[in-house]
């Protein structure tokens, strides 16, 4: 039985050839228990502050405010996503058969998937193509007739693994009483 891997990554800006990881945070679940989850990882890396000029002034905002980019000074944070993927890489074992490898769950996970191809293609290799994606789900819910649920602002890794499985849970109760 495959696991799945919830993970959220905040970058830089939207383009993975183009942008940096700079906080990744992955917990692990039980496929037939989703939302029993065990967080593995956290970290915030470290990136040149000069970069920041280069940034679209709404992700400069962005992790202003939420007090990412405040975690990513050199005297906070001193791991690189080399760093931060050899990291995942022992925490998370590939699957012996491609039915079997861990699947990438979160909301819009092809998003962070992409990055990790990008920026830690070893730990993308270990995913599944498959992915337990909640933005889908929401949005299927949402096409028989369940009211939409409001997105928080958080844009910080944990906060968004732990409100992608709030929504997720209100889809399944909304499923359960509705279809």
């Amino acid at each position: 039985m495959p696991r799945l891997v919830w993970l959220d990554l905040e970058c830089t800006g939207l383009d993975p050839n183009k942008h940096e990881i700079i906080e990744v945070v992955a917990a692990e679940a039980d496929l037939l228990n989703p939302f029993n989850v065990k967080f593995i990882h956290e970290s915030v890396m470290w990136f040149h502050p000069g970069i920041v000029k280069t940034l679209d002034p709404f992700i400069i905002d962005m992790h202003t405010k939420n007090g990412l980019f405040k975690e990513c000074a050199i005297e906070k944070s001193t791991i690189d996503a080399w760093e931060a993927e050899e990291q995942l890489l022992k925490l998370i074992e590939p699957g012996e058969t491609k039915d079997d490898m861990p699947i990438l769950a979160g909301s819009s996970v092809h998003y962070d998937h992409d990055f990790l191809k990008a920026r830690m293609p070893k730990l993308a290799k270990r995913f599944s193509h498959r992915h337990y994606d909640v933005s889908a789900l929401k949005l299927f819910c949402q096409s028989r007739g369940m009211p939409a649920i409001a997105k928080g602002e958080a844009h910080r890794a944990k906060q968004d693994i732990l409100e992608s499985i709030a929504h997720a849970k209100l889809c399944e109760t909304w499923l359960k009483e509705n279809l």
